[in-house]
């Protein structure tokens, strides 16, 4: 009952207490203060009883140390001070660095080009930054064509510093080049650095050009079938498809396995296969291409024509293709096959010597499973090599007017109807002409033989080959060795006795004279021995030739390295090669009454440039015999 009135009376004396403090009218007076106590004022130590058992285990459970909520609010203050002061740290620097994603730019242009006309794009660069971008480069950057990692090239242009909320707008003219449908990549890149910063950013933006049309046109001309073996010629047109000039261009061909390059109207610049030009214009740039295609029947064989920009570093090579084009011709199997055999050599080439006879025989066969009538067999000769006024036929007719033996129903009645499958052979006689005649020399002499065929079948329908059958034949040149020896005339003074005796030295000059006729000869090379009785003196003549000529004495191996001999030498009034060198000779008494060999057999060797042949001309040995038989000795015998 206490304790619910104590509360109630502690209230009203405050309520009391509040209403003096704020009245007016109500006059307070200052109480005086209380005497503190001094530091040497005693507290009672002493508990009754167990209480103070009874505090100490209870302060424990009822109270908290004041240390740990110092810790809390110190911890709780130090966070919030770092949070201010990395929220200001922030705000600074968001105020001093730039953002990729306020910088816009975008590339204005066309998404179409013709090959090789000039594209304009309109690179545009906005700065929404706070900050301005400092030293700016804009670079432009574009394969130079279509090819799989194709060298890019880059265009770089300096900035002014673009501040904040400026706008920048370059131009650009490119010139693109490429095959119709190419597409080309154009990157442009913004680099740039802020205040305060060493590093480099970028900026990048992409636009795609597709090339519309090329800037050349170019078309190929070849029949869509072929006979085998048989001569196939392909026309190539180029011009320009553009308002500008096109310069420093190329044409090149990639050939198929089996097909033989003969010849073109236009020298090739490279391998046969590789064209150049200097600029292409509206007017028409025809080249045609003659080859042979030796590939199996059935097949078809694909020409890629490639033509475009020359690589600056290698002319042979095309940089940037403008067009491309694959030709494929099939080849088929003829409806009458034919075959050459020169002096029984049924290869593509043979090689005689000049003034020989040709034997040829032509072998034909009807392929197909029809009856042919009319038929005709056509052989063209081509080249100087043959005389053509004893050409011997049988069973046919030279032509002399077109230089061409004619096979038909008129010559033999074989050829009046071949049946299915059916065989048959020709036979002609074509002599070779002298090298070196008084009409001059054959220079690089050859004939070409070729056959055409024609025949009709039951239906009516008349079918024509042509070249289905070649053969070359060429001649090697004539190389000679024109050996002679003196002793009383000649570039030495010769000593000795004369005629020559038995056991008494003799010197004699020997003289070699080389010729050659209709081609060039490289690596030419004169040897020969002397035997045992001949001793080598080292005296030569002429002087610029004794580092061409070699001794070995041990061997008695006599060389002269000759080197390139040329065409028509020792000819008319062509001097001819000459050596000449002094010689020993001690006789023995074994040989007394005969002459003497000065050397061994004598050979030549040689390479012809133009059958690539290796020529070996061998001479017997050169004796002691003068070219004046009636001189003192000149018989060669030797006395006692």
């Amino acid at each position: 009952m206490m304790d619910d009135i104590r509360p109630k009376k502690q209230e009203d004396r405050i309520e009391q207490l509040d209403r003096d403090l704020y009245d007016p009218a109500k006059k307070h007076d200052q109480r005086t203060r209380r005497k503190l106590h001094g530091p040497d004022i005693e507290l009672e130590h002493d508990f009754k009883d167990d209480e103070y058992d009874n505090l100490i285990n209870a302060r424990s459970k009822y109270k908290l140390p004041t240390s740990l909520f110092k810790k809390v609010f110190f911890a709780v203050f130090a966070f919030f001070v770092v949070t201010l002061f990395i929220a200001g740290v922030s705000l600074y620097e968001g105020r001093k660095t730039v953002s990729e994603d306020l910088i816009a730019m975008e590339i204005l242009g066309q998404p179409f080009v013709d090959g090789g006309e000039e594209l304009e794009l309109q690179v545009r660069i906005q700065n929404f930054n706070e900050q301005e971008l400092q030293l700016p480069d804009l670079v432009l950057s574009y394969p130079k064509d279509s090819a799989l990692g194709s060298e890019p090239v880059f265009l770089r242009r300096s900035l002014q510093n673009i501040g904040p909320g400026k706008r920048v707008t370059e131009q650009f003219d490119l010139t693109l080049f490429g095959q119709e449908g190419d597409t080309r990549n154009i990157n442009a890149t913004l680099e740039y650095r802020i205040d305060g910063s060493s590093a480099i950013f970028i900026k990048e933006i992409n636009h795609d050009v597709i090339i519309r049309s090329t800037p050349t046109q170019v078309t190929v001309e070849a029949p869509e079938n072929i006979v085998r073996n048989q001569e196939l010629t392909l026309g190539i047109n180029i011009s320009s498809n553009s308002n500008t000039r096109i310069n420093n261009t190329a044409l090149k061909i990639t050939y198929p396995r089996g097909f033989e390059f003969i010849r073109s109207t236009r020298e090739p610049d490279f391998n046969n296969n590789t064209w150049y030009f200097e600029n292409i214009d509206e007017d028409i740039e025809r080249i045609e291409i003659t080859g042979r295609m030796a590939a199996l029947e059935g097949q078809g064989q694909s020409f890629n024509i490639s033509f475009g920009k020359q690589d600056q570093f290698n002319k042979n090579q095309i940089e940037t293709v403008f067009n491309s084009i694959v030709k494929t011709v099939a080849v088929q199997k003829s409806f009458i096959n034919t075959t050459l055999a020169v002096n029984g050599n049924s290869d593509t080439t043979s090689i005689i010597r000049g003034g020989a006879d040709m034997s040829v025989v032509l072998n034909y066969e009807n392929t197909t499973e029809s009856i042919l009538e009319d038929v005709v067999i056509m052989v063209h000769l081509e080249g100087d090599l043959y005389d053509a006024n004893r050409v011997k036929v049988q069973d046919g007719f030279y032509r002399s007017g077109d230089r061409t033996i004619i096979f038909d129903k008129t010559t033999t009645s074989e050829l009046t109807s071949l049946q299915p499958r059916e065989q048959g052979s020709f036979r002609f006689t074509l002599p070779s002409k002298d090298l070196v005649s008084t009409g001059g020399i054959l220079t690089n002499p050859q004939l070409e033989i070729s056959v055409d065929v024609r025949g009709t079948e039951i239906n009516g329908n008349t079918r024509e080959a042509s070249s289905i059958a070649r053969h070359t034949v060429i001649a090697n040149s004539d190389i000679a060795v024109i050996p002679k020896t003196l002793y009383y005339d000649g570039p030495f003074d010769n000593s000795g006795p004369m005629p020559p005796r038995a056991d008494r030295e003799t010197t004699y000059t020997i003289v070699f004279h080389i010729t050659n006729s209709s081609n060039d000869i490289s690596d030419a090379v004169l040897t020969t021995y002397l035997p045992p009785y001949v001793e080598w003196t080292n005296t030569i003549s002429p002087s610029v030739e004794r580092n061409n000529v070699s001794y070995d004495t041990t061997t008695r191996k006599l060389t002269w390295k000759l080197g390139t001999l040329k065409a028509g030498l020792g000819v008319g009034t062509s001097q001819p090669r000459q050596l000449s060198a002094q010689v020993r000779v001690t006789p023995s008494v074994s040989q007394v009454g005969n002459p003497l060999d000065l050397t061994q057999d004598i050979t030549l060797t040689g390479v012809d440039e133009f059958t690539e042949t290796t020529l070996n001309f061998k001479k017997t040995p050169l004796t002691n015999r003068l070219p004046d038989i009636n001189a003192p000795g000149g018989n060669g015998r030797v006395n006692n």
